[in-house]
């Protein structure tokens, strides 16, 4: 079970990790994503399966792009605002972080095969191309943790790690800058047991800021086709791009007066940049049972990603009790390795109320539990294990309402994210609201969303055997901005 627990925490990148620990994270970290695209489909949470018409749908249910009448180019800018709340031994740390992106940009085409006296006969009757570039996940975000340990360091880990190990053979991210810096020494007479210099008496006041970037940028080719106005069929090929930057630092100071072989402080930084590229598919249809009613399905495959890109070092500054201080710095690792992320299936159904408006309501299946590491410098044979045991399939809800008053429409949403976990692992449930408005006059539209998104979750600054839990509160607000031209 302590394994299972750990590596959950992994898998959320909830443990202070580097080195060949780090990439299980990514396997749940570049699978997930946000609700993003145009400002229409994020005011109505992304319930957008059964109602096209609108770009974004190219990385959701690429049949929506059929329900185009005419070609449309939009471009939607965003500002991303994500903070956090600690909670730490009674202790209260924030943190913010914020940044402006270009959202979504795209075009569709429409080409129509029956027209003028042939419009009323059966068959294809029109095919939509379509392109666009989506933010599907956005990594910026930062996180303080402060408080007081009578019992914790991270020095203590730092040991355990390096006993029954030489020094020439300590981990250079680690436990090598500890023994550089004086934070560890050899038990006299034992070359491969280590001790401490965490202060005996008095505890230390830890802290730990984390601050990452990056995002997963999707380039989105698609094609749909119209048959007889009952049943239209979609098809887009995906090719995203992830860019993820972490930077943290952690650092502990002495309460009391440590000995002269104690550590007074020290501050451990960790950065890492990881760079992929990847390629999907998706394809999808609608179906129009009457006037009113449209039902819709989607399957989106895998996410290969090949030779992802691992970059990271780590440096190490001590303050001993005798006034000296000392500093360490790792060579720069670098790991290359392969990802495959769990498919989607998703059904929807919206209903029409004439040119008014609609509800919609969608349903997605996602395993995260089906998520592949690979290398050939690394097996991955745990990390693949474990995430098989402790992920399993999300059953995700989206429901979204528009309602349109002459030039004017009025939009809102809200969609749930079932756990990704097993029950007796973890529970976290994450959950959004949004709401949103457009201006339409002749070719010419504009449109605002805002979402916020809530989550609590447990984090351990390091190995859960030796500190206690963090109570974290994340929420996370979109502001998108679309204008669109129609053509």
């Amino acid at each position: 079970m302590k394994t299972r627990y750990t590596i959950l925490l992994l898998m959320f990148g909830l443990i202070f990790q580097i080195g060949y620990a780090q990439n299980s994270s990514d396997a749940f970290r570049f699978s997930s994503y946000d609700v993003l695209g145009s400002a229409r489909f994020v005011a109505l949470g992304g319930a957008f399966g059964a109602v096209g018409g609108d770009l974004s749908t190219l990385n959701y249910n690429p049949a929506g792009l059929g329900i185009f009448q005419s070609s449309e180019f939009a471009f939607s800018p965003a500002i991303n605002y994500a903070a956090n709340d600690a909670v730490y031994n009674g202790s209260l740390g924030s943190d913010a972080n914020s940044n402006v992106n270009y959202g979504m940009i795209g075009m569709v085409t429409t080409r129509r095969l029956l027209e003028g006296s042939r419009a009323n006969n059966s068959g294809w009757k029109a095919i939509n191309y379509g392109f666009s570039l989506n933010r599907t996940k956005n990594f910026n975000n930062s996180m303080f943790i402060a408080g007081e340990s009578q019992s914790s360091s991270l020095a203590n880990v730092w040991r355990d790690n390096a006993n029954g190990s030489i020094i020439e053979d300590l981990y250079p991210f680690s436990e090598g800058l500890a023994w550089d810096t004086y934070i560890l020494d050899t038990v006299p007479g034992d070359p491969t047991q280590y001790y401490s210099g965490a202060p005996i008496y008095g505890g230390v006041t830890q802290t730990y800021w984390e601050q990452s970037k990056g995002y997963i940028d999707e380039l989105s080719f698609a094609i749909s086709a119209n048959y007889n106005d009952k049943l239209i069929v979609g098809f887009s090929l995906g090719i995203p791009m992830l860019r993820y930057e972490r930077r943290i630092e952690h650092s502990e100071f002495a309460l009391g007066n440590p000995a002269d072989y104690e550590f007074s402080e020290f501050l451990y930084k960790d950065n890492l940049l990881t760079e992929g590229v990847g390629i999907n598919a998706k394809i999808g249809f609608i179906y129009v049972v009457s006037p009113s009613v449209r039902f819709s399905g989607a399957f989106h495959t895998p996410t290969y990603y090949s030779e992802i890109v691992d970059d990271y070092t780590s440096s190490l500054e001590t303050i001993m009790g005798d006034g000296n201080d000392y500093f360490s710095e790792s060579p720069i690792g670098n790991m290359v390795y392969n990802l495959r992320t769990p498919s989607r299936m998703m059904l929807g159904i919206s209903t029409l109320f004439y040119k008014s408006g609609f509800i919609s309501l969608d349903y997605e299946y996602m395993d995260y539990g089906t998520s592949n590491l690979s290398s050939s410098s690394y097996s991955f044979v745990n990390e693949n294990h474990d995430v098989r045991a402790d992920f399993q399939a999300t059953h995700n809800l989206r429901l979204g309402a528009e309602w349109k008053l002459d030039f004017f429409t009025i939009r809102g949403g809200y969609n749930i994210i079932s756990s990704p976990m097993n029950p007796e692992v973890n529970d976290i449930i994450s959950s959004a609201y949004s709401w949103g408005a457009g201006y339409r006059i002749g070719n010419t539209y504009v449109d605002f969303a805002y979402s916020k998104r809530t989550t609590d979750n447990l984090f351990y600054m390091y190995n859960p055997d030796y500190v206690n839990s963090a109570s974290i509160t994340n929420v996370t607000s979109n502001y998108i901005f679309t204008m669109g031209y129609k053509f």
